[in-house]
């Protein structure tokens, strides 16, 4: 567009063209009017007033043609500003659309994806016949301990790792091992039973030379273990218990007859077994095990005894899947029960039956 102060110094320019042509013109119409006579005066005046004014407005209009075309060529431009403008904020509109599109798709596909994983899972638990009740809690408390302080985060996370490793053991038939005396499986398993606990129990099991003081039999251990096995054989479950001597004055050990008194008390079917009265050759159990409904057990691996005292403890515990080593404690228990001393309670005294 033109500027304001250059449309202030045209006018005047405009004006002395005009003042020009009608100057020129009204001389023209006074030369014509000496040769013509019969011409007034007034006319030549009037042509020449409106040539001036004839060239004046077509000054005027040749700048408005000019400033409308400057008009047209700065709205095309700008109009082209304005486009490329919205053409490139369009361009970044639909690219961040595209973008959040695909960002929305992998989302999506992902919760799909876990949605399918959860009910595959979930179909396979059920399928196991595992209690979904109880698995579908573990997962509502566990989203619950996010909220919780990092250390009883991390614990969580780490016992339901252990958890996720035990089962994992376990569908592959493998052995379980906890570092020192384990008390949850033992009356886990003990609960459980549905038919049959044959256990051993050797010296390390009641702590060596004063095996009743202290002995796991008067521990809360021992206590619960043995509730658990009486509420066992309430449910019908069989229970034995084979105890192997290290040396003969067991047998009229007063405090070994209060343990087997705890037992047979309770209905638990006992015997006991003294190498050195069996056939030569015979080779003592040198561990703990017990054998839960012939298809697991539990056995644990006593320590080397500290400070030259007589007391063993438990080094490590296992639970043991693999059938054939099941079997082979099986056949070892039955072996050891057969040739073992029954024992039965007699004038208010527990003794061998034999004696």
């Amino acid at each position: 567009m033109a500027h304001p102060r250059e449309t202030v110094v045209r006018m005047p320019i405009k004006i002395l063209i005009s003042l020009a042509l009608f100057s020129t013109t009204f001389l023209a119409s006074l030369a014509f009017e000496k040769l013509q006579a019969n011409e007034p005066l007034l006319l030549s005046f009037g042509v020449s007033l409106f040539v001036a004014g004839l060239a004046f407005v077509v000054q005027f209009l040749y700048d408005v043609e000019k400033r409308l075309g400057r008009v047209e060529d700065e709205v095309e431009e700008d109009l082209a500003k304005v486009a490329s403008e919205v053409d490139r904020r369009l361009t970044r509109m639909a690219a961040d659309l595209d973008q959040h599109a695909a960002d929305s798709e992998l989302r999506l596909r992902r919760s799909f994806e876990r949605i399918s994983e959860a009910t595959r899972l979930y179909g396979a638990v059920d399928a196991a016949a595992l209690n979904t009740d109880a698995i579908t809690t573990l997962v509502k408390h566990a989203r619950r301990i996010k909220s919780q302080p990092p250390l009883i985060f991390d614990l969580a996370r780490a016992e339901i790792e252990r958890l996720s490793e035990m089962l994992q053991t376990l569908a592959d038939s493998s052995d379980l091992t906890y570092d020192g005396e384990d008390r949850d499986w033992l009356l886990g398993l003990t609960k459980h039973a549905g038919k049959s606990l044959d256990a051993i129990s050797t010296t390390l099991d009641v702590g060596g030379q004063d095996y009743f003081d202290g002995s796991l039999w008067q521990s809360d251990l021992g206590q619960r273990y043995l509730e658990a096995q009486r509420e066992a054989i309430a449910r019908n479950v069989r229970v034995r218990r084979l105890f192997v001597l290290d040396r003969p004055g067991l047998w009229h050990d007063e405090k070994f007859h209060q343990v087997l008194a705890m037992h047979t008390d309770l209905s638990i079917e006992v015997r006991a077994l003294d190498p050195t009265r069996s056939a030569n050759g015979f080779i003592p159990p040198i561990f703990d095990f017990i054998v839960f409904d012939d298809v697991i057990s539990y056995q644990s691996s006593p320590s080397a005894p500290v400070n030259d005292v007589n007391r063993t403890n438990i080094a490590s515990t296992q639970l043991v899947t693999n059938q054939a080593k099941v079997r082979r404690n099986i056949a070892r228990f039955r072996e050891l029960w057969r040739i073992a001393t029954p024992i039965a309670p007699r004038d208010g005294a527990l003794l061998p039956e034999d004696e």
